[in-house]
């Protein structure tokens, strides 16, 4: 950061949290080490025998008989050992921080990739139905005009559908014929297939984030035109909390959502009129909300 002109500017931050998470997970490989040391500084004071670190067996035998280098060394190991472990004590903090940012910045960085990659394959999904629709439209147009149309049915999307990105994240739908198509749309829509299940999972340098969505049945197509369901999905962060969101939806497009966070153990809550409203907080006051934002809205209209 440099100050000119009484106005500051700010130079661009780069964080690479797979090294921080690696940096987290080296320090904490110390402890046992350190342990070792603390373990051996104990035993001098109780004045039993004990092992030195790094020796191969209990009696010490390769550093000769006690009052020799064998007690010297443990002597050494007691002098440090209060400072060893208030350097640990230091060490851990810091790989709590270290981890807490590599967590944070995982997340936010995964979730975005994840919702990119599910859009991503919910638009080849959903080509289908689009495709099927202007199918039947030009088959009518041209057995109207008294030809013979020739062009095949459209292919229903492979079930399971996967795609994978470049940005480490990998997307899985699973499809379902929709049992509950208008009779006025039958004609067009005989075969119409809505979503079953989807699974995103974005792993970077041993760090995962991954979520998971079950849909239930067309409970019946929405002044929006479409199928409408009901949908639960389970985030997974890489904290190791989770954040369980359920979203039910009315044909009008008045929805609720809920999201509840296992870290907090706190319930987030969002309301929408209609199909064309914006989703509003409305946590009761008396609650607090920890839950992820990004997370706990959707990423289409069901």
């Amino acid at each position: 950061m440099s100050e000119s002109g009484g106005s500051y500017t700010y130079q661009t931050l780069v964080v690479d949290y797979s090294l921080l998470n690696e940096a987290a997970d080296d320090i904490k490989a110390l402890s046992p080490e350190i342990d070792k040391i603390k373990n051996a500084a104990r035993s001098v004071g109780r004045g039993v025998v004990y092992q030195v670190p790094g020796a191969s067996n209990s009696n010490n035998s390769e550093l000769g008989p006690s009052g020799t280098l064998y007690m010297a060394l443990g002597r050494f190991y007691e002098s440090w050992a209060t400072d060893m472990s208030n350097a640990m004590d230091a060490l851990d903090k810091m790989a709590g921080y270290f981890k807490g940012v590599a967590d944070s910045f995982m997340e936010t960085d995964a979730s975005q990739a994840a919702g990119l990659n599910m859009s991503s394959a919910m638009s080849a999904v959903l080509r289908y139905p689009a495709a099927l629709d202007q199918w039947y439209k030009d088959k009518a147009a041209t057995e109207a005009a008294g030809n013979t149309f020739t062009e095949p049915e459209p292919t229903a999307p492979a079930s399971p559908y996967v795609l994978a990105s470049g940005n480490n994240a990998s997307t899985t739908f699973t499809t379902m014929t929709d049992a509950n198509v208008p009779s006025d749309q039958k004609s067009t829509h005989a075969t119409n297939v809505v979503f079953s299940s989807e699974t995103t999972t974005v792993t970077v340098n041993g760090m995962t984030y991954s979520e998971t969505t079950t849909f239930q049945a067309d409970q019946g197509w929405g002044t929006h035109g479409s199928p409408v369901q009901n949908y639960t999905q389970v985030v997974n962060n890489p904290d190791g909390s989770t954040d369980t969101i359920t979203v039910a939806t009315d044909t009008n497009g008045n929805a609720t959502m809920t999201d509840l966070n296992s870290s907090s153990n706190t319930t987030t809550t969002y309301t929408r009129a209609d199909w064309n409203s914006s989703w509003v907080d409305t946590t009761p006051p008396d609650s607090s909300s920890n839950g992820d934002g990004s997370d706990a809205l959707p990423a289409a209209n069901y």
